[in-house]
This record gives C-alpha cells, structure tokens and sequence, in this order.
C-alpha cells in the first residue's frame, strides 16, 4: 500500500468516526442513491463545476459554509464578490491534476456537492458524504434547490427560490405577450473560439425570451459545433457572445460583417456574475429577463433589468450590488 494511499485510510477512518459520533439522517440524492448526513450541515466541499454549485449556496447565504476554493481555470470575479473568503480556501482540484482526495478528506465535509457519478462514487467509496445533483432540463434546478433547501434546513428559502423562478418566467411571458413564431427574431448563442453552441438549456431560455434559436433541432447533447459558413448561412439577428474578446473577434471578422446580428449592431456579450448567466446557473431568470431585453428592447427595458438583479442578488446572495457593479455584470467577462 502506498503512504498516500495509507494517508486516504486513515483520515477517511477518522471522518467516519466523527460521523459515527454525532447524529446522523439519510438522504435520497439525485441519483437515488442513500446518503448519511448529519443533522446539521456546517462545511461543504463543491467538486466538477465549483462556480455553479457555489451558486446554489449562495442562493441559500450559505457561502461561509464553502471549505474550499476556486479552481483557477474557473474562477470568476464576482465568486469572490458574493464571497470574499473563497480566496483563501484550498484549491482541490485542476484541469492538469484533476482531484486533490487526501486534501478533501482531511477538511472533513459534513457534505460534498458534485454533479459527475464518477466523482461521487470515487468520494462515497473513501467514506465521504457525497451527494449528486442533475441539471439535465431547465426544470431540474426547482427540484436539485428542493433537495437542498432539506439537506440544509433551508426549506422555506428553496420554496422562495422556486415561486420566484416560476413567478418571473410567468412575468416575463406576459410582457412579451402572444409572438408570432416567424416574427421571433432569429438567435444563436456561440462559443466563438470554438464554434460551438456550449449549452442546451440556451434552447430553453432564447425562446422563453422571445427569440428562435438557430440551434435548435431537438437535439440531446449538450453542444453542437458547426462551421462559420454555417453560421453565415444561418445569419442570425442577434449574436451572444461569450466574453468581450469573443465579441471583439467577430467584430474583426470581414466575413461576417453582412451577418445581420452584426450589421445592425445585435452582437451581445452573456452577463457574468457568479456564473455565466447564458450557461447553466442559479442566474437563470435573469438570464432569461436579460435575453428578452435583448431580442425585445422594446418590452424589456435596462431599468427594469437593474432593478431585478439588484432585488435578485439581495434577496437570495444577501449582497447589495453598487451600480457599478451591475453595469460590470451586464457587460459580461473579459475572457479567462
């Protein structure tokens, strides 16, 4: 047996006896599977998508709760807004080293949030209270904030959560009112450097803002990639973007300037705040009021969007955002 290997035992040993000690509660996870916690819920680890699953805790204040960091090929700025000691939290894992076990093991989690069954099964087998969670479909995220609202005593807040996603969708398709598909104008949502569409759920939030995603054909994976001509041919009207530099290069690109997104000024950048908003996150009916905004300035106006995000991250992160930096969230990242 190798000394790490010995080194994993022994500190998953002593986690378990901790566990032991103390009162404990099974949970159902995502995935079906039993997992015991104890009653009280004081320390947790976030492995695979950090940023989105400390999203979730944010939306429950539970961002002193986070032992560890931010890995650095995901960090975002406003992680480190809506949670300032995450800057001096252990990093646990990297794309080059992958996970750090023995550095989790030794914080001692009452629970781990991932959202890989390999992960889970790897974390579960060293004793650890790993717990799955799915965002498979854009209705999952009431059911994955329901199970968390009863894994942290936080039921009342995971209901709050859940009517004011359901509410502000609802307002939202009341604005905009009955649109005649064909006059929806056309959207595509790219990862520019990769020509890809990164994210499926855009096929949910593009048309519950009005718009018709070019993209969508009733696929199931996750993303499509497609060539320039392509997206020349399917000359969208309005262009999102991923980052300041995806919207720079398009800009640069002479053979998209009669690309009508981009002769008419439509190219956007995504809105970046604890995630990016045009992928998944607790964001998403922001995502969903920002797109609107967007595809029908005429409807949604700026005001409007500032206020419910400044409501938005007040109600649920309990952060008040300056001007400043709602202006800064809006404009989107720079490019990590």
């Amino acid at each position: 047996m190798s000394s790490q290997l010995a080194r994993i035992l022994c500190l998953a040993l002593a986690l378990l006896a901790s566990a032991a000690a103390g009162e404990c509660r099974t949970i159902v996870d995502m995935d079906g599977r039993s997992v015991s916690l104890p009653e009280k819920v004081a320390r947790i680890v976030t492995v695979g998508p950090v940023p989105v699953l400390n999203g979730f805790l944010f939306a429950f204040g539970r961002q002193q709760s986070i032992v560890n960091g931010l890995p650095r090929e995901l960090a975002r700025k406003y992680q480190f807004v809506f949670a300032p000691d995450l800057a001096k939290k252990p990093i646990l894992q990297s794309s080059s080293s992958g996970l750090a076990v023995e550095d989790i093991v030794a914080l001692r989690p009452d629970l781990v949030l991932t959202m890989d069954r390999s992960a889970t099964d790897r974390l579960s087998a060293l004793g650890l209270p790993a717990v799955l969670l799915k965002w498979r479909e854009p209705e999952d995220i009431k059911a994955l904030m329901t199970l968390l609202g009863a894994i942290l005593d936080e039921k009342k807040a995971a209901e709050d959560y859940v009517r004011y996603f359901d509410e502000t969708l609802t307002r939202i398709g009341t604005t905009l009112g009955s649109v005649d598909e064909s006059k929806r104008p056309r959207v595509l949502y790219v990862n520019y450097r990769r020509l890809t569409q990164p994210h499926r759920i855009a096929e949910w939030w593009i048309p519950r803002a009005g718009g018709r995603s070019v993209t969508s054909d009733g696929r199931s994976e996750e993303s499509v990639t497609f060539s320039l001509e392509q997206l020349i041919a399917w000359n969208p009207e309005v262009l999102i973007v991923a980052d300041r530099g995806e919207a720079e290069l398009v800009a640069a690109e002479p053979r998209l300037r009669d690309v009508a997104a981009v002769r008419s000024g439509r190219v956007h950048v995504a809105p970046a705040g604890a995630h990016l908003w045009a992928n998944r996150t607790i964001e998403q009916p922001l995502t969903v009021l920002w797109a609107a905004s967007i595809i029908h300035p005429e409807k949604f106006s700026r005001a409007m969007l500032e206020n419910e995000m400044s409501a938005f991250y007040e109600r649920f992160f309990h952060v008040s955002l300056s001007k400043e930096q709602i202006d800064e969230i809006l404009a989107g990242s720079t490019g990590r």
